[in-house]
């Protein structure tokens, strides 16, 4: 048997979903391609060469050939056995048929730390927690979901206790998902409804609930992280994340200097990545270790109050879209310093898209402005247009939506 790495594009399983069915979704699939190019060109993916396997692994694109012999990450080269997307119990439980070894912490761990429970938990613990926001989520047990009208009864009494400016409004999120899939939006005064009396028994399937408040959202940010059994915190960036009115992943937004340093150039970067190495800690102090991303978000109580971060709305304790773009741009960094005329002690600004925006990508750029550079990150017959659009101010980068 080769020792060449094998990869394992597991993306979706903590919802329980078929990896190699999710590989046939487009934006799936996209999501896997630019993952694996975080890796050198000899690495192997689980099933490539099967008959029908709907991927080209091997293709890269032409803007990452020049850097495809190496990692785009230290940490990610050399021979290092299996390594998944998330390391949870069906990965480690060999579906490939690999037999190789696979480092990282046990699956127990990843599951404790990526749980929506855990990060609430250790917001608490690191005193991460807005004011406004103290003592009102909910974690709920799978048991407390089994039965609708019990359930029912629960959500009423903590929505009883939440503040006036709430409205009542709340969000149900599982506590195993990710891209917002299987989230549940409600208000206090219209709780009896089949969507979410339908909704409970498949969250209790599903691990369990946190119930929160539902937030005026201003923006979304994001922190990449590896955190080392041996070495403690390494912060890889942090970036605006982009998402949909349900959550749904669209991108991301930032900013790159000429050290390869990615920032979300938010006002509130700088307490973002101060609460992305505290919770790091926390997980580093659970056992976990690998790849991880903390999820925030901006919010306001009114329309009329000041913005307020919450600094710890998730965390991944995987591989997350964040870490694939920050791995990416460090690919690029020597031909990104060349092209933008990136010098020490200047930034330039960068948004990331899985697929072309309306308009399609050259419009983009040309909206971009002089000193612009565009960079394909798809291949020939790719289901969606992937790319990285890089500009003088961030002002002249269009929005996509």
């Amino acid at each position: 048997m080769s020792e060449r790495p094998l990869l394992l594009p597991n993306l979706g399983a903590e919802e329980g979903r078929d990896w190699r069915k999710t590989l046939r979704e487009p934006r799936i699939a996209t999501a896997a391609r630019l993952w694996r190019w975080l890796f050198a060109a000899d690495v192997r993916v689980a099933d490539e060469q099967r008959p029908d396997a709907p991927i080209a692994w091997q293709q890269w694109p032409a803007a990452l050939q020049s850097s495809r012999e190496t990692a785009a990450f230290e940490w990610l080269a050399g021979n290092f056995g299996c390594v998944p997307w998330l390391a949870d119990a069906s990965a480690r439980a060999d579906p490939a048929g690999t037999g190789l070894v696979m480092p990282g912490p046990a699956a127990d761990v990843v599951a404790h730390v990526h749980d929506k429970a855990f990060a609430w938990r250790a917001a608490e613990s690191a005193g991460l927690v807005p004011r406004s926001l103290d003592g009102t989520a909910r974690i709920l047990e799978p048991s407390e979901l089994e039965h609708p009208a019990s359930a029912l009864e629960t959500l009423r009494n903590v929505l009883d206790s939440w503040p006036a400016w709430t409205g009542g409004r709340f969000t149900l999120k599982p506590r195993l998902g990710s891209s917002g899939r299987g989230r549940i939006d409600g208000q206090a005064e219209n709780l009896d409804t089949p969507s979410l009396t339908g909704a409970l028994s498949r969250l209790a399937r599903c691990g369990g609930a946190v119930l929160e408040p539902w937030l005026d959202r201003v923006s979304d940010l994001s922190a990449q992280v590896r955190v080392s059994a041996a070495d403690g915190v390494l912060l890889l960036g942090s970036l605006q994340l982009l998402t949909g009115p349900s959550g749904n992943y669209r991108g991301h937004a930032g900013e790159i200097d000429s050290r390869g340093r990615v920032f979300s150039g938010l006002p509130q970067d700088e307490a973002l990545r101060e609460a992305a190495a505290l919770v790091a800690v926390e997980a580093h102090n659970a056992g976990f270790h690998g790849p991880a991303g903390l999820d925030a978000l901006v919010y306001r109580e009114t329309p009329h109050d000041d913005p307020i971060l919450r600094p710890c709305v998730e965390w991944n304790a995987r591989f997350t879209m964040g870490s694939v773009v920050v791995g990416l741009i460090r690919r690029l960094l020597p031909q990104l310093r060349s092209d933008l005329h990136l010098g020490p002690g200047e930034r330039r600004a960068f948004r990331f898209s899985l697929d072309a925006p309306p308009a399609g990508w050259e419009s983009a750029r040309e909206a971009a402005g002089d000193g612009s550079r565009l960079v394909p990150l798809w291949c020939p017959g790719d289901p969606l247009e992937p790319a990285l659009l890089f500009a003088a101010q961030r002002s002249k980068l269009p929005d996509f939506a």
